[in-house]
Formats: structure tokens, sequence, C-alpha cells
């Protein structure tokens, strides 16, 4: 079973970070996979909600309970019933006795309801892991994003340096310099706002595991850690797994459940009742006994039958719907993993490359004064936003793995159970 996300799992060689070493404090997507399992107030509400289901069916099994009660005859009347003279009293006990199995049918109803609760919480337990992930992702990306800007900097900072040179010179005007100062004080604060937007993405991470403050710094993972997409086919026989189709299933056997309790209502049940009931006149005692049995119980269950049985007709159409939904997604998204993948070695082998030999010829050529500071800026641009654009491609590779990983239902980076 492939693993969700493990592609990100290795720790990044290639990411800078501006924080010092021995004080980083790293975290693993495997270490948020934990903290989420074991902290996420989700996930906690869904264990109450679990044991709420165990409960309704131990209550859905119960037989009908026994019933007493007393009942009082020939008193507080006129004439010779005015007194209490010759009053009746009768204690009894009852009881329903339910034909048909039906305690059983409720409790396996209840059950499968619980198991379709079981499932919804599977699946919630997948969007909000994909999530978990997702966020861990947007981190690694802008820890990179960071990296860019502070390489922004650097050339802004060097092409400044190149610029005073050349006015001191006499070979510039002095208003290039002041435009140059511009786009340098731009560069920090693109910078600045890239630190912040790092810390943002830090913190909704951290909020999925109830902590309104970061105690981590860094994501370690290898952004760029790419490797080839399965097959299409071998994702389509995955695809059986995924949370909404077994759900369907489940709702299969809760349909067939339900048609059987129905049809049970067309048995009645008898109600079975004695005791003992005292004259006072004689002062004798006498026990008493009946029996009440409803009529027209098949006329009655006829609807609901008839209703239970269309809704189990209907559910293999809807299962079929969703999963001719799921697969043209599940298509798309391959299709989508494909370019992504092909796009990140593009920008890693060609693209990014000749953008750092031609930025290099252009600096060497500006210093010389071939070029113009407007074909500089213009290499260095292409260079960055090449290095953009990668980390863009890259990002889009994970996040459709996360996607095809959520479709399959996949298992956990952790190789926990949900």
């Amino acid at each position: 079973m492939r693993q969700l996300f493990i592609y990100l799992l290795l720790v990044s060689a290639s990411s800078v970070y501006a924080a010092d070493e021995d004080a980083r404090i790293g975290l693993t997507l495997d270490q948020a996979i934990v903290n989420v399992l074991e902290h996420n107030p989700q996930l906690i509400a869904a264990d109450f909600e679990a044991k709420a289901a165990a409960a309704r069916i131990r209550a859905a099994r119960l037989t009908p309970a026994f019933q007493t009660s007393i009942e009082f005859e020939n008193f507080g009347g006129s004439g010779i019933l005015s007194g209490t003279d010759i009053l009746e009293s009768t204690l009894s006990l009852s009881k329903v006795l339910e034909l048909g199995d039906k305690a059983k049918l409720r409790g396996d109803v209840a059950q499968n309801e619980a198991m379709i609760l079981h499932n919804e919480q599977y699946a919630m337990r997948l969007d909000l892991l994909a999530d978990t992930t997702r966020r861990f992702l947007q981190i690694v990306a802008d820890q990179e994003r960071l990296v860019i800007e502070q390489d922004s900097l650097e050339l802004a900072e060097r092409t400044h340096d190149f610029v005073e040179l050349r006015v001191k010179a006499g070979k510039l005007p002095n208003v290039e310099l002041e435009r140059s100062r511009i786009v340098l004080a731009k560069k920090k604060l693109e910078l600045e706002h890239a630190r912040h937007t790092l810390t943002t993405s830090r913190l909704k991470l951290a909020t999925l595991w109830g902590d309104t403050q970061t105690q981590f710094s860094t994501a370690d993972a290898d952004l760029f850690n790419i490797e080839q997409a399965e097959p299409f086919e071998t994702l389509v026989r995955l695809l059986e797994r995924n949370p909404d189709l077994v759900r369907f299933a489940t709702e299969s056997r809760l349909a067939e459940t339900r048609v059987q309790l129905a049809s049970s209502r067309k048995k009645a049940d008898i109600e079975i009742a004695g005791g003992v009931r005292h004259f006072n006149l004689t002062d004798d005692t006498g026990l008493v006994m009946s029996l009440k049995i409803p009529f027209g119980n098949k006329s009655r269950a006829a609807p609901k039958v008839e209703e239970a049985e269309m809704t189990s007709l209907r559910n293999p159409y809807k299962l079929e719907q969703r999963r001719l939904e799921l697969y043209a997604t599940l298509f798309e998204v391959h299709q989508e993993l494909i370019h992504a993948i092909e796009a990140e070695s593009t920008y890693r082998k060609t693209i990014i490359p000749l953008a750092e030999s031609t930025l290099k010829d252009y600096e060497k050529g500006y210093a010389a004064g071939r070029y113009s500071l407007l074909e500089l800026n213009v290499a260095q641009r292409i260079l960055l936003d090449s290095k953009r654009e990668h980390i863009i491609a890259a990002a889009d590779y994970h996040r459709y793995r996360i996607e095809i990983d959520r479709l399959t239902g996949a298992g956990l980076a952790t190789g926990a159970e949900p």
C-alpha cells in the first residue's frame, strides 16, 4: 500500500533557512501526523461519537420492558358503590412479545448505521491528514520561496554595487543609482513579506493539533524529491478503497437490513398480561389474564416495506455514478501529475541552468559596458521567475500525489490505521 505523501518524508539537504543550525527545531511530516492523530479536537470528538454509536446499538437490541399496573374498580360512586365495600383491585404484569426477530434487526440497523459513521470518520481522518500534508507542503514551499527572495535581494544588492561603480565612474547618470535604491528597498519588503507568509503557514499547521504557537522553526522535507507516476491502471484498481465507495457498500447493507426490519412489522406483536384481582366484598382473590393481538399489520407495514425496497434498489446506481465520477477525477489528477513531473524536470535540467548561464554573461557584459541595466534586470527576472515556477511545479507534483492518495484511500505515512 502506498503511503500518503511519503515523497516528502526525506530530510531536505537543499533547503536553506535563515535560522542558526544549532537553534533550528525541525518538524517532519511523520511527526506532524502523529501530533494531529493524538491531539486534534475533531478526532477526539469522533471517539465520543463512536462510543455513542455503540450505546445506540445496545439500546436498539433491547426488547420491550415489563410493565406493572394497578387498577381499581367499583368505588366512589353512588348507592352501593359509594364506598369501597365492593372495591375490586387488580395488580398485573404485562409485556409485549415481539415476533419476527425485531430486536435483532433493530440492532443490525443500528450496527450498519454505526458502520456508516465509522466510514465517515475514516474519510474525515483521511481528509484531515491530507490537509495536514498540504499545510506541511505549504511550509516547505514557503521555505523555498524565502530562499528565492533572499537570492533576489542578493542580486539586487550586487546590481546596486555595479550601478554605483558606474555612476562614480561617470558612465551612468545619478538617477540610475536612485532607481537601483528603489528596487533594493522593494526587494527587502518582498523578503520581509516572505518571512511573514512562512510564519503564517507554520501557525496554520500547528493549529491542527491545538497549538496557538509554533514549537518548530522548519519543516524538514525535500520539495524536489520527485518520482515517476504510477500507471493509471494500477491506481484504478486501488480506487475501490475510496471512502465514498466503501460508504456506499455499507449503505447497501443498511438498506437491505431496513427491508428486513420493515418486513418484520408484518408480524403482529402480542401483548400478554397477568395478575391478581382482589374483591373487597368477599375478601377473595382471583387470577386475571389478557392477550392483545392487533389486526391489519401486513397492510400497515406494506408502505414501509416498499419504501425500504426502493431505497435498496436505488443504491447500486448511486454507487456506479460515484465510481464514474471518481474515475474521471482520478484520470484528470493523474494527467496533471504527469505534467507536473515533466515541468519540474524541464525547469531543473534546462530552463534554470540556461537562465543562470545567461545571467552570468549579462553581468560580465554589463560590467564591461556591453549591456544596459534594463537587459541585466530582465536576465535576473527570468532566472528568479524560473526558480519560482520550479517551486510551483514541484509543489503541484506533491499536491497531486496527495489527491491521488486521498482518492485511492491510501494508508498513512506513519503506518497507523485511522
